[in-house]
């Protein structure tokens, strides 16, 4: 063989084995920052594809949203901050009283803020889901495993828009409500968050499937996520508030058995399915061909996601009740403070 190719041979698997070993051995925050990049890389594809198919549909008489309807998300976000504040003026004193004793100083005042953002969750996800399956639960395409009927498939009657006057509004403000999420993340938890590009991923995911799906006509994606998603948030977001406000150890029980059967049900069974109709019955619509793949792409991610915390979960049903450790040395994904104030 040629020393030259030889050479070149040998550079490239020791190039190849370098880049497998680095990527093999990423942590968490790592990998959600990789994905980060490589989502926002393609990004700015897929916003000039939108208004491209949009102005699309408008050629050809299609109804389309109007961009004045995107005001609303500044309602939105005006509604979403308001009711986060008259939530932090009305429970702040009762859950910085009630909270556990193990948290003191510095450590008390961000867990306080935490529990505080579990509650506004818990109320907030609890009033979008009774509205999601009020408002939709008899169109064609709303799940039957969410309380639907006559489940006809995610495609029915794509391009065109709606039939019903609550989608417009109930999809601004739940988009304003992950757009907040991702700006607070942004400026002001940058520093402090432990777990910063796990959420940076997941509401950018959020929110940019939220605004093409709905820049695509394709506002049925978006509901069903939503309605799928918000459920099992309620539970998630009340038992990690509840569980440091002087909780009953069986009834904290009792919500992680809910929880799981519910994360379960909802992100690892229906949300799957839903997403494997979408393929299989994929609707070749050429003008809108890199939009929809991009959604279900998406979704796709998110689902990985589902099953990364479904892994966290199941470990610490595992460690409590089968091994009998502590909840609050098991749960790191929640109580870092903990763990930290110990070191400290």
């Amino acid at each position: 063989m040629n020393p030259i190719l030889k050479s070149n041979g040998r550079s490239f698997f020791k190039k190849a084995n370098f880049y497998y070993f680095r990527i093999s051995n990423l942590s968490y925050e790592e990998t959600f920052r990789l994905l980060f990049i490589l989502l926002a890389s393609i990004l700015s594809f897929f916003v000039f594809d939108a208004l491209r198919f949009r102005q699309y549909l408008i050629m050809t008489d299609i109804p389309v949203i109007s961009y004045s309807s995107f005001s609303i998300m500044l309602f939105g976000l005006i509604i979403v901050h308001y009711s986060k504040w008259s939530v932090n003026y009305l429970c702040h004193d009762f859950v910085y009283r009630t909270i556990s004793t193990q948290y003191q100083g510095e450590f008390r005042d961000v867990r306080v803020k935490k529990i505080l953002k579990w509650l506004f969750d818990g109320v907030y996800y609890s009033t979008t889901s009774i509205l999601c399956w009020y408002f939709f639960h008899e169109e064609p395409w709303y799940p039957n495993g969410l309380g639907g009927t006559n489940y006809t498939g995610i495609w029915q009657d794509f391009p065109n828009m709606i039939n019903n006057k609550w989608v417009i509004p109930f999809y601004m403000i739940q988009t304003a409500n992950h757009l907040y999420a991702l700006i607070h993340l942004a400026i002001k938890r940058k520093e402090v968050e432990t777990k910063y590009w796990e959420y940076m991923l997941h509401h950018t995911l959020a929110t940019c499937l939220l605004i093409f799906s709905a820049l695509y006509n394709q506002f049925r994606f978006g509901i069903v996520v939503l309605g799928i998603h918000d459920i099992a948030d309620i539970i998630l977001s009340l038992s990690r508030a509840q569980h440091d406000l002087k909780s009953i150890k069986s009834l904290m029980y009792i919500q992680y058995v809910l929880l799981l059967f519910t994360w379960i049900y909802t992100r690892v069974i229906i949300f799957p399915q839903i997403i494997l109709e979408a393929i299989l019955n994929y609707q070749d619509y050429p003008e809108a061909a890199w939009g929809n793949k991009y959604l279900i792409i998406q979704m796709c991610i998110l689902l990985g996601m589902h099953i990364y915390w479904t892994y966290f979960m199941m470990q610490i049903g595992i460690n409590v009740f089968k091994k009998g450790k502590k909840y609050e040395e098991i749960n790191t994904y929640d109580n870092k403070e903990i763990l930290k104030q110990g070191r400290n």
